[in-house]
């Protein structure tokens, strides 16, 4: 279960402009692991689309390099990113930084995962983009392998100034324990989870054509009552956890702006 609740301001100051005037924080998401096949991309597409719902403005960045992608799915929301030189590295956080008002949501490839994280380490791109009244959010999806493990601790010891929030996708992450090797790094009390989906709505939702906004807004005469239910039931509990994320932003913005 996520609760949010209210919390000492950071130290930072984020959610404030320089007259010292509050402002909202925009949250930027990267969702990411050392591994392939944990759903990273499933975590973007629905996150993203949990924004689309509501018509709020949000931009996704594909840095993946393998198949099916966030853009296939979302084209319209998403810009291909490629930060294998020093031209292509300068767009991308350049944009994450010029436009506050769209969420930002990066689907980090498991082959560009190290060479990311290094290159917002060496420029202290978290923290910029904190001053920028943008807020990262490290959404790194567990798994029992080792390698996830240490990278996460370095994850926690690099960026101090994020977020970073274990996610539990039920499919991969079942039966490792709670709060060990993967710890809740952030201020927020928040673990996130993707629960197991029923086996005969796995492939409808795996199409390319299938897009979680428009399943939520209507009712496709096509589908069983009880997969209907289920499917909903299923989104309506991740899309929680995304609305109580978003409560915890409000409350520390409100927090900055006490101070």
């Amino acid at each position: 279960m996520l609760t949010a609740t209210c919390q000492s301001p950071a130290e930072t100051g984020a959610g404030r402009t320089r007259d010292g005037a509050s402002r909202r924080s925009t949250p930027l998401y990267v969702i990411c692991s050392p591994q392939r096949g944990v759903g990273k991309t499933l975590l973007a597409r629905l996150l993203t689309e949990f924004y689309l719902i509501d018509a709020r403005p949000v931009a996704a960045f594909d840095l993946a390099d393998e198949g099916p992608q966030l853009a296939d799915f979302l084209p319209r929301s998403t810009t291909i990113a490629d930060i294998s030189d020093a031209p292509g590295q300068m767009a991308l956080f350049d944009e994450i930084v010029a436009d506050r008002r769209a969420t930002k949501i990066i689907d980090l490839s498991h082959r560009t995962f190290k060479d990311f994280f290094t290159i917002a380490e060496k420029i202290g791109f978290f923290a910029e983009a904190r001053r920028q009244g943008i807020e990262p959010l490290i959404l790194f999806m567990i798994d029992p392998g080792p390698k996830s493990a240490k990278a996460y601790t370095i994850l926690r010891r690099w960026f101090a100034e994020a977020s970073l929030l274990p996610v539990r996708n039920q499919l991969v992450a079942r039966g490792i324990p709670y709060a060990t090797a993967f710890p809740n790094g952030s201020t927020m009390n928040v673990s996130l989870e993707i629960p197991l989906l029923g086996a005969s709505l796995k492939p409808l939702v795996e199409q390319q054509s299938f897009s979680f906004a428009d399943f939520w807004r209507t009712t496709p005469v096509s589908l069983p009552v009880r997969m209907d239910d289920e499917l909903r039931a299923w989104i309506k509990r991740i899309f929680l956890q995304f609305r109580e994320i978003e409560l915890w932003l409000m409350c520390e913005d409100i927090l900055s702006s006490l101070r």
